[in-house]
């Protein structure tokens, strides 16, 4: 057997092992949250004063470098519209990082050693991004429903109806990122938890300024008193009213971008053009060797070009 197919068949069984790893760690994670809900359900049957006692340790947070691996991973789903579990996302992962490996090694030429790793950043690198434009989505969403929740949780208020009653007439009324957090808002009500210090653990989840507007206001006015309803009402027309400003803004921008996208694309467009018309002209390109520092001095010029153009585009309102 050649060291070649040697080290092939290492690399596969590294990747399987990272694998399996990986579900075992998600396994041992389901199985101390599914203990935690076990004590948090025994400790309600207790008196008041012994669910105190045992309240940090409830709450403790992941303290090994495993039990956090797989939180992190468990936060940033809860974080998007994906509704899958750890185990699956892992499994996807796995069959990605398997079929990157044997696409860099059997149809790219690259060593065993060195594809191991440009397969497991690229799979990650790929892996992050998703999970970003699923947040950027989800949050969005959120930040745009939040208005006309807020209004329906004000008038179930001034209708004389508690905030458990009143979240659960949001909860009836909404969908999407909104049916989601102020679902788990309601239950966390119901099980005694304070009206802010579920805002705060909202806002840890998602954060928003929308958000953290809302927990703000509610946990100053807990603490010196006022109207509630007013102050959600309020705070309705003051988010209707920057979201409005944030759409005039993107208006007023839209040029701008425009151009960016042209300018970004032009330099691609031309090189295609050209390599259709005549390949061999590009070819001291990437066939000498002073031509490939020049084209990837140049790509990395457009990079930075195209960082410059989106952040002088993008306006934080």
């Amino acid at each position: 057997m050649s060291t070649f197919t040697i080290l092939l068949l290492a690399g596969f069984a590294l990747n399987a092992g990272l694998i399996l790893l990986g579900f075992v760690l998600a396994d041992r994670q389901r199985r101390r949250h599914i203990a935690r809900l076990q004590r948090q359900r025994d400790i309600l049957s207790l008196p008041v004063s012994r669910r105190l006692k045992n309240r940090k340790r409830t709450l403790a947070q992941p303290s090994t470098a495993t039990e956090r691996f797989v939180a992190f991973f468990e936060r940033q789903l809860d974080q998007t519209s994906l509704r899958i579990g750890v185990n699956e996302l892992l499994l996807q992962v796995g069959i990605g990082l398997l079929g990157g490996y044997a696409l860099a090694v059997l149809a790219l030429g690259i060593h065993p050693l060195t594809a191991l790793p440009v397969a497991a950043v690229l799979t990650f690198g790929l892996l992050m991004s998703i999970l970003n434009i699923a947040q950027n989505r989800y949050k969005t969403a959120f930040a745009a429903d939040l208005p006309e929740a807020l209004d329906i949780f004000a008038r179930g208020l001034r209708a004389g109806r508690p905030v458990t009653d009143s979240m659960s007439i949001v909860v009836d009324n909404s969908k999407g990122p909104i049916l989601h957090e102020f679902s788990r808002c309601h239950d966390e009500v119901r099980m005694g938890t304070s009206l802010p210090e579920c805002l705060e653990r909202l806002s840890a989840r998602l954060p928003l300024a929308e958000v953290n507007f809302f927990a703000v206001s509610t946990a100053l006015q807990a603490e010196t008193g006022g109207n509630l309803i007013e102050t959600i009402e309020n705070l309705a027309t003051q988010l209707r009213e920057r979201r409005k400003l944030r759409k005039k803004a993107r208006a007023l921008s839209s040029e701008a971008r425009a151009s960016a996208v042209i300018l970004a694309a032009l330099p691609f467009a031309v090189t295609l053009l050209i390599a259709v018309l005549n390949g061999t002209y590009l070819e001291p390109l990437y066939a000498d060797p002073r031509g490939r520092i020049m084209s990837a001095t140049a790509l990395g010029s457009i990079a930075f070009g195209i960082f410059v153009m989106v952040r002088m585009g993008k306006l934080d309102v």
